[in-house]
Order: structure tokens, then sequence, then C-alpha cells
């Protein structure tokens, strides 16, 4: 394993597998010499040169075997669990957001809330395996509350154009009679 250039200062390890679909989470498609690609590679941190290029090769092949991506033609694409596998290996290299939490409260709450449509199903259940992964804890149905800074990337999700208008980030100095929610925290 090695660890992406982000996530090595914070010792999170993510496999070449993991990076391959998180890349393709990202754009969509692919080809293997793209993703071979040498700004791939070192957003990563894995090697790039000759004696590299079977390991992708056989991380590609393994992937397709276990059926989390295809291949159209020449370009690689994710399959649905393909998708629900890279979001999880993104959410895994994103805990990172989570350790910068000293453990020093500043004495305001995050709250998220969400009223999501059955038809956007997907992004609600991932919102909340998000936000169960980050350290939200759920105080009411669809209202998540959190005592740290809110990680750049979990605005940016709530912020897509496909859900934002379903949800509400409120951070707030006080909720009245929160001992309950410190005593949650461990505050």
């Amino acid at each position: 394993m090695s660890k992406t250039n982000t996530a090595s200062k914070l010792n999170i390890s993510i496999s070449l597998a993991k990076a391959i679909l998180i890349v393709l989470r990202e754009t969509g498609s692919i080809t293997i010499d793209s993703f071979f690609h040498n700004s791939h590679a070192r957003k990563f941190g894995f090697g790039h040169g000759p004696k590299y290029y079977n390991n992708y090769h056989r991380t590609i092949h393994r992937l397709r075997k276990n059926g989390f991506i295809k291949k159209e033609d020449d370009i690689y694409k994710l399959t649905s669990s393909g998708e629900r596998e890279a979001f999880f290996s993104f959410l895994k290299t994103a805990e990172y957001a989570t350790q910068n939490n000293t453990g020093r409260w500043d004495k305001k709450w995050r709250i998220i809330f969400f009223d999501v449509p059955e038809k956007k199903r997907r992004y609600r259940d991932e919102l909340r395996a998000m936000l169960k992964t980050i350290g939200f804890k759920e105080f009411q149905k669809s209202i998540w509350i959190y005592p740290f800074k809110v990680p750049v990337f979990l605005k940016d999700i709530l912020f897509e154009e496909g859900i934002k208008q379903y949800t509400r980030l409120v951070t707030t100095n006080s909720i009245e009679y929160d001992k309950d929610l410190r005593k949650m925290f461990n505050l």
C-alpha cells in the first residue's frame, strides 16, 4: 500500500485499486494509458514508468474480475457496484479531514438538515454514510450535529447542483441545554 500525497502527511494508506476507483469516480471514464499517466501516479504516490505498468494491468484485471469496472473498447468505467466501492474508497481517504479536530471545541455546533427526495435516494444514503464517517451524530431524523469545523469536501458535496436545494448547513454558537450533546461528543 502507498499513500496519497494529501493523505501521506496524515498517515492514510490507499491501495492502487482504491486509487483507480477514485480516479474513475472523478473522471467518469479513463483509458489505462491515461491512468498510468504520471500526473495520476504522482497524485496517489504510486510509481511511474515501465516497471510499474504490470501492477496497473494486474489491478485493472482484478477490478474487472470483481465486477467493479467494465471495459468498453479501450475505456474503463465504473459498474454500479464499482460506484459504491469508489464512493467508500473516497470516504476512507477523506477521513483525514476529521483529523483536523484537535479535540478542542470552539463552542460552535454544526447542524446539517436534509430532506432528499426518494428519487435521489442514492445521494441521501451516501450523505448519511459520509456524515457517519466524519463523526456527525444523528440528532433527529435527517438532522445531524457535529461540534467541529465541517470538512471542505463535505461542503462541496452539500452544495452540489443535484442536492443543494435539499440540504442546509447551520453553524450556531449555542443550543439551549446541550449537556447531552457535549456528553455525546465527550466535550
